[in-house]
């Protein structure tokens, strides 16, 4: 594990150094490298432990309750593996490797694990390979509810879009590109009837988009990704993606 560190250590030095050495397409792409060693040893850190304690494994997901009950893990992980194959055929990408998924009996139990997001009602997260999950019953939802209006494939698209920008993705964009896939797999389309007057600019989703106003950013957000896959259709958004993960911002890939 401290071999681990050190390499971690040695990694965001050099990217300090970059940064102020190189080009910006060439400190993206040591970004990514920086971003990818993180991730790696977040998965293995996540897989050490599910290995350690009962979990559900898929041939895809490596699933693990957190006061969770097991048949609604069980169900949640029959729900990854679809979103899966629906996510795979639409961006032709299909990941080898387990991913490890964390699943929360209630929202005490996710804040516990994840105190940043302490007192948020979030239904699931995405962060550096591993996905979190809440329950449907803290939300009232059926199963069937939380397929259509749930975490589960939304999350998903954030692992996939991450994977092939290599983390090289706004926040803006990647939440957009989640909603867009609930929108063309089930039909459900954030803020349909929200107002849009005083909507967010691009400038403004850029910028700290984490402190604007959830609703208005996120269905900005859609509308925007909306508006480029009706403009480049599905080959062209995956186009995009392959030229942020060779190291072009967003302004030059789009």
């Amino acid at each position: 594990m401290k071999k681990n560190y050190f390499k971690i250590f040695i990694v965001l030095t050099t990217l300090l150094v970059l940064f102020f050495l190189v080009d910006s397409r060439t400190y993206i792409l040591a970004k990514s490298v920086g971003y990818k060693t993180l991730k790696v040893f977040e998965y293995y850190k996540s897989t050490e432990l599910l290995s350690s304690i009962e979990t559900v494994r898929k041939p895809h997901f490596i699933v693990k309750s957190r006061g969770a009950e097991e048949k609604v893990v069980e169900e949640l992980a029959c729900l990854l593996e679809k979103s899966y194959d629906l996510i795979g055929q639409e961006f032709d990408y299909y990941p080898n490797k387990s991913i490890p998924v964390f699943v929360y009996g209630s929202m005490a139990e996710f804040w516990k694990y994840n105190k940043a997001l302490d007192g948020q009602a979030v239904m699931g997260l995405y962060n550096m390979g591993v996905i979190h999950l809440v329950v449907p019953e803290a939300f009232s939802m059926t199963v069937e509810d939380y397929e259509i209006n749930g975490p589960v494939l939304h999350e998903y698209t954030h692992l996939v879009v991450d994977e092939l920008t290599g983390g090289n993705v706004e926040i803006w964009f990647t939440e957009g590109m989640a909603l867009y896939q609930e929108y063309n797999i089930y039909g459900t389309e954030w803020g349909k009837f929200m107002d849009s007057q005083d909507e967010y600019s691009l400038d403004e989703l850029r910028g700290d988009f984490m402190a604007l106003d959830s609703e208005k950013a996120y269905r900005k957000s859609f509308l925007i990704v909306k508006d480029i896959y009706s403009n480049n259709g599905k080959s062209g958004v995956i186009n995009i993606l392959k030229k942020l993960k060779s190291g072009q911002d967003l302004d030059t890939a789009l």
